[in-house]
């Protein structure tokens, strides 16, 4: 594939994945706008906001499945026109029922772009574009959850929280008549006799190698969310410290830029590592302030574990996607599914615990996860040709 076209894909598919998870985040600033517009409790409105994860992930289940039965370009299309159509009916919310039912619905929608998104990435490229593309899309994520935030927070300054969600809605209009010309048509489905898909569930959790992965999977996004949220609540005083924090956090992003080059270089278990020990180094960073209170050292810590996340998620779904072979869309959309899910807890365990225990239990999180590492690795070297999932359950 021509290089023009490549950097035409690339661009369309992180501008999707930005503004999919962006909405992930863009009730967080404006829970009491929205309550007192519809007159409803705000804790009514916080629950329509886990409406949308619940669903979210549901999507991300399922339309993986869809998308092997009819194509992934098609399926990432039709997702951005039912977004652009579920996104636009949360503004006629009157109540807390509609409102849990319409930011549901939505979630249901979304789910349809990560896990479909990281297989056609797989279909399209290979080698180092496949990588910078996931990682990417993936720094796309990490980016969204303050952009998500800063644009709801905005526009409802300037106008009406629900000219929030017609703006979505436009915009997903927008990114599905580009995808339409956009992206390329990949080989059509195979009309075999199709697995049931809670077959190919049963066959990916009993795969050693994935469930290792999907157990540091489990706690990448959380344990992003819980660094930051422990985080402010400790600084809770100091909103403009936060936020030059956040801020310098996201040059961390940038590292996931140099995650091809790293693979190629290193390898898929020298770069986790890598990721792993920038994450504990991170952490380290953190206590210090603790002994040396100096803004500076908090900022330092930001952009290490943002660094780590953005150079890990590139590396873990690359190795997904390795092993897993031909259930790779399922694999990647219960990777997708326990990250969420693990982001989802985060903030319950988060305001349990004060700001040392939080940082403790992040620096037990990241040597454990050095530890299923270094596992991983020992039986990668011992079945260096191991059969994916669905060739064990073919068997």
């Amino acid at each position: 594939m021509e290089e023009r076209s490549f950097k035409s894909i690339s661009v369309l598919l992180v501008m999707m994945g930005v503004m999919v998870a962006s909405n992930i985040y863009t009730f967080i600033p404006i829970y009491g706008d929205i309550a007192a517009s519809i007159g409803i409790p705000q804790h009514s409105v916080v629950w329509a906001g886990s409406s949308f994860s619940f669903f979210y992930a549901c999507g991300l289940l399922i339309f993986a499945n869809i998308a092997d039965r009819f194509g992934k370009r098609e399926i990432l299309l039709f997702g951005m026109i039912i977004s652009t159509l579920s996104t636009a009916l949360v503004t006629i919310s009157f109540d807390s029922f509609s409102l849990s039912f319409t930011r549901g619905l939505q979630g249901f929608c979304l789910g349809s772009f990560a896990p479909v998104a990281f297989s056609y990435t797989y279909d399209l490229f290979n080698g180092k574009k496949r990588t910078l593309l996931l990682a990417l899309i993936n720094s796309g994520f990490l980016f969204a959850g303050i952009l998500g935030q800063l644009l709801s927070e905005g526009i409802t300054r300037v106008s009406h929280w629900g000219a929030v969600f017609l703006f979505f809605s436009a915009v997903y209009l927008f990114l599905f008549f580009s995808g339409k010309r956009i992206l390329p048509a990949t080989l059509p489905p195979k009309r075999g006799i199709a697995r049931h898909p809670v077959a190919i569930l049963y066959s990916l959790l009993i795969h050693k190698q994935l469930m290792i992965l999907y157990l540091i999977v489990f706690t990448l996004l959380s344990s992003f969310v819980f660094y930051y949220d422990s985080l402010n609540r400790f600084l809770h005083d100091d909103g403009t410290l936060l936020l030059y924090i956040r801020l310098m956090g996201l040059v961390g992003v940038s590292l996931s830029l140099f995650t091809g080059r790293l693979l190629d270089a290193l390898g898929s278990f020298k770069t986790l590592f890598i990721g792993f020990s920038i994450a504990v180094t991170s952490i380290g960073v953190s206590f210090m302030y603790l002994i040396t209170p100096m803004y500076l050292l908090l900022m330092i810590s930001s952009i290490l574990f943002v660094s780590a996340i953005s150079l890990l998620i590139p590396t873990v779904i690359t190795l997904i996607g390795d092993i897993s072979g031909k259930e790779r869309s399922q694999a990647l959309s219960l990777y997708s599914f326990i990250l969420l899910g693990g982001t989802s807890l985060a903030p319950l365990f988060a305001m349990k615990l004060t700001y040392i225990q939080s940082l403790s239990l992040l620096l037990i999180c990241f040597i454990l996860n050095l530890i299923l590492g270094a596992f991983l690795s020992i039986l990668r070297r011992e079945e260096p040709k191991k059969e994916s999932p669905g060739q064990i359950m073919d068997r």
